[in-house]
């Protein structure tokens, strides 16, 4: 078995993507602009073992007092490769990453598995954290199945919608893009989201830019104007719905009922295999997450990796940033000395 961290760079990066079913969140294009959103640098394990391989893209961050640590990138990465299916390999190759990441100097490595792609992660590494499902519509399903599984007030609503004239469609103009923008950075401030999810200007600017056509931008609008707005980002037969935004004013109308309809069915018409509407907000009564189940009865269990590299240096920055904090829980925010 072999283990070595590389760049982006590296042509084994791109060889083992184009032999495994990947997200676009494993692209070199996506981890280098997740890496300068976060202020590090894209890079990623390759562990190879006969035909069998396990990418994890990582972006490796600057951590206080000249530390590093690494971190999956926004979304749902987790490993990608061929063999993933078996739980031994899977353990032995993330065992292999930690050694190489500790080697390199690093003090943490938090991983964010993909719902649909990582059904086995390592259960004798760090600690594994489940955060709840995240839902999945199945495009295999005719168009009458997946209408027939949808809730009946989406449905409602979504028939309202087409009754009163709302127009709905792909648009990938400047004028769209910068509506999406608008609606987007307005519902963050709506509701209260952590400056995390707060993405600027040039953020979408430099997405658009890295994922080219596998970026597509959906639109509602009633009485001519901007309503709601979604990318919706195509690759490998997978479909993510990544970031979406609504206008206040048009709330009776859910028109992100009939933004979502409307690219399942763009989605299932250019033959790809799902539609990741992604997890909820982990809220007792999590409003998102119920929305979301309305349009499938199909799930997938949404799992992160924290695990501790080198214990003294971890320690040691976790009292520095709380010296009431318990450096041996990993169970809550993750690495505990970047909580904000």
């Amino acid at each position: 078995m072999r283990c070595r961290l590389i760049t982006s760079q590296d042509p084994a990066w791109r060889t083992v993507l184009e032999r495994a079913r990947h997200d676009f969140y494993h692209l070199t294009s996506y981890v280098e602009l997740a890496a300068v959103h976060e202020s590090g640098v894209a890079r990623a394990v390759l562990v190879e073992d006969g035909a069998r391989t396990f990418l994890l893209p990582l972006v490796v961050r600057a951590a206080p007092g000249g530390d590093r640590d690494a971190t999956s990138p926004y979304g749902y990465p987790g490993p990608t490769g061929q063999g993933l299916e078996d739980p031994a390999f899977v353990t032995a190759a993330f065992h292999q990453a930690a050694r190489i990441l500790a080697a390199e100097g690093m003090v943490s490595l938090f991983v964010r598995f993909h719902p649909l792609l990582n059904p086995v992660v390592p259960e004798d590494l760090g600690h594994v954290a489940s955060h709840g499902d995240s839902i999945t519509i199945d495009l295999s399903k005719t168009a009458a199945a997946l209408w027939e599984e949808t809730r009946k007030n989406h449905r409602r609503q979504i028939n309202q919608s087409i009754r009163l004239g709302h127009t709905v469609g792909v648009d990938g103009t400047e004028q769209a893009f910068t509506a999406f923008k608008r609606l987007y950075q307005a519902t963050m401030r709506r509701v209260d989201a952590p400056a995390y999810y707060c993405f600027d200007d040039a953020y979408f600017d430099d997405l658009r830019s890295a994922l080219g056509e596998r970026l597509r931008l959906a639109l509602v609008r009633i009485g001519g104007e901007p309503a709601a707005a979604g990318l919706f980002i195509e690759e490998d037969g997978i479909v993510q719905y990544h970031l979406s935004g609504t206008d206040e004013r048009f709330a009776t109308f859910s028109p992100t009922k009939r933004l979502t309809h409307y690219m399942t069915g763009w989605a299932k018409e250019r033959g790809n295999r799902w539609l990741h509407l992604g997890a909820g907000n982990r809220e007792p009564d999590d409003a998102l997450l119920h929305f979301k189940s309305g349009f499938s009865t199909l799930r997938h269990r949404f799992r992160t990796l924290r695990v501790v590299l080198h214990d003294e240096a971890y320690r040691r920055l976790t009292l520095e940033r709380d010296p009431s904090a318990d450096p041996t829980r990993l169970d809550g925010y993750f690495p505990a000395y970047r909580r904000p």
